[in-house]
């Protein structure tokens, strides 16, 4: 392999001449220093294909990586600790931190990341030497809350695809955040200064869902008064979200593959075919891989999308975030109201982490905002709060053994329907059987009435 340097920024001798043992066997050529300060004097002098960076625990605001990307702005920075911030970490990737690591850390660790940032400068200097711009290393993660490990790894998977032009399938149950996701991929990447059109597989019948994403000609079908665009062609140079991917028929299906391999679209009453250049992000709350199995999901389309798979975790999975996003829509929801509600008392918090939040951040999100309309105060108190999260039990059996109750199925069902048909009560109540007066009590049963508009 070619020849690539790396520098090793660490005030720890010895742990500076293990990592340069450890890249040594890929051929590495690994100098080391103990600040940035020294870093300064050493990359004046020779240029690096990547810097691994200690952060020792009194750099709170990330003084040394920022200090190291002035230096060295397209370089590739790992950032390195024994202190376990994942706050760091994540403040780490949002100011431009190629990637991050928590020791201890294995010899294989440290090669693997050191391969794919030495590709990546390889990958900018080969666009920079034919002319081709290079894009921008920083990520905006503004809209995405949290720090857990979960979250943690989300970011880094959003860092490592978003400058690509793969496409990208987004795993997760309604409510976990998958098109802020997407929008953060789209606005990372060289994309985005195109468009970013969203399109929800399960939201219109398969014959007007076809139109919308091909567009047709005039004359095409009655109601076809003039040609329009497809939101595949409005997504032209930009990114195509294309939410709810399991819910498309066998036919759109197929149709969405040709646009993938052909890079052309055809229009619903047209013979002429459109040259298309759009990134697709597909999204399902449904695992695909098997619908693929059961035949109800074309096994070309599944592997055309899913070059990078993205599983966001739900909100249970990392409920340390919850005070982090709770308190986001409190500042959201609470400053909208006069007096303003400023504070989450500590009783409501702690009923809040012990909710099992089969709805995820979108649920939450309805929680607070219920709340904030309820309180007679500055502070919610559980009083305030949605009866389930109210009532819900700290450690059943039921939870304990991984399972749900019947009351979860059922809620959880219910916000599945009406999030995958545009929130349309009447059409929700009649794909679920039972009357909209049966709808409108049940969530207000759940305490999620507010949040859909119902009084």
């Amino acid at each position: 392999m070619t020849q690539a340097r790396i520098l090793i920024v660490d005030s720890n001798v010895g742990a500076a001449t293990d990592l340069r043992d450890m890249l040594s066997v890929d051929g590495y050529e690994v100098s080391a220093v103990r600040d940035p300060k020294d870093a300064g004097g050493y990359l004046e002098r020779i240029p690096v294909d990547l810097i691994l960076t200690d952060l020792p625990p009194e750099t709170e605001e990330l003084t040394c990586l920022r200090q190291l990307r002035g230096l060295c702005p397209t370089t590739p920075i790992v950032l390195m600790t024994a202190h376990g911030s994942l706050r760091t970490a994540v403040e780490g990737l949002k100011a431009g931190a190629f990637d991050y690591m928590s020791k201890p850390f294995t010899a294989e660790e440290v090669r693997s990341v050191a391969r794919r940032a030495v590709e990546h400068t390889h990958m900018r200097a080969e666009q920079a030497a034919s002319g081709e711009a290079a894009p921008d290393d920083t990520s905006p993660f503004a809209s995405l809350v949290g720090s857990s490990p979960a979250m943690v790894q989300v970011y880094k998977a959003i860092a490592r695809v978003a400058q690509t032009d793969s496409s990208v399938l987004l795993q997760g149950e309604s409510g976990t955040g998958k098109e802020l996701i997407a929008r953060a991929i789209h606005a990372s990447g060289p994309r985005s200064s195109g468009p970013f059109v969203t399109v929800d597989g399960g939201a219109l019948a398969d014959s007007l869902l076809e139109s919308e994403l091909f567009g047709h000609e005039r004359g095409s079908f009655t109601g076809a008064i003039s040609s329009r665009k497809g939101l595949l062609e409005q997504a032209h140079s930009g990114t195509c979200f294309l939410d709810e991917v399991a819910d498309l028929s066998p036919a759109l299906q197929g149709k969405l593959l040709r646009v993938l391999q052909e890079k052309e679209i055809r229009r619903v009453g047209s013979t002429a075919t459109t040259a298309l250049d759009v990134r697709i992000i597909a999204a399902s709350k449904l695992p695909l891989e098997p619908l693929v199995r059961a035949g109800t999901f074309r096994e070309d389309l599944y592997y055309r999308m899913n070059v990078v798979t993205i599983d966001i975790p739900p909100l249970r999975e990392r409920l340390d975030d919850l005070p982090l996003l709770a308190k986001r829509f409190l500042r959201l929801y609470g400053s909208m109201k006069m007096p303003p509600v400023t504070e989450l008392s500590a009783e409501a918090l702690a009923l809040l982490r012990r909710y099992w939040w089969p709805g995820n951040v979108r649920e939450l999100e309805h929680a607070i905002e219920r709340a904030v309309t309820l309180s007679p105060y500055s502070v919610i108190c559980p009083e305030d709060l949605p009866p389930a999260v109210k009532d819900a039990q700290p450690e059943g059996l039921a939870r304990a053994q991984g399972w749900v109750t019947l009351e979860d199925l059922e809620r959880n069902h219910i916000l599945q329907v009406l999030d995958s048909h545009a929130r349309d009560l009447g059409r929700s109540a009649t794909i679920l059987g039972i009357h909209r007066k049966t709808l409108l009590r049940k969530l207000r049963h759940y305490g999620l009435a507010a949040g859909y508009g119902v009084a």
